[in-house]
């Protein structure tokens, strides 16, 4: 867990200065992580269902996706989230994910860490 608040201080330190210049909807890798880290229990098997908020931020992630042509971007940032996290993410729960929250993934999450499939 300590891993993890490090590495959202160093986004958000380093994310900062381009968050002034973009517009409202960009999308960088703590809007990400905010949105998705809700998520993360659910996709690593310590919860067996998906909280609200899990949802609700899959929701959102889809719609700036969907608006900015960004899915590539969602997704090294979920990667990045991926590689710092014990236990890995579980494809099964990948793949429940969009069912379980009655909505689509608009971005892939790959547990082989390939953002370009």
């Amino acid at each position: 867990m300590s891993r993890l608040v490090a590495f959202l201080l160093v986004i958000l330190l380093v994310s900062q200065p381009a968050m002034a210049q973009k517009p409202r909807d960009f999308i960088d890798c703590l809007s990400v992580l905010v949105y998705f880290s809700s998520c993360i229990g659910y996709i690593d098997g310590r919860f067996g269902e998906p909280s609200w908020g899990c949802c609700m931020g899959v929701e959102e992630l889809n719609r700036l996706a969907t608006q900015n042509h960004e899915t590539q971007k969602i997704c090294q940032c979920i990667e990045l989230v991926a590689r710092l996290g014990d236990p890995p993410f579980l494809l099964a729960n990948i793949n429940a994910l969009p069912i379980k929250c009655q909505t689509h993934l608009s971005f892939p999450i790959s547990v082989k860490k390939d953002c370009s499939k």
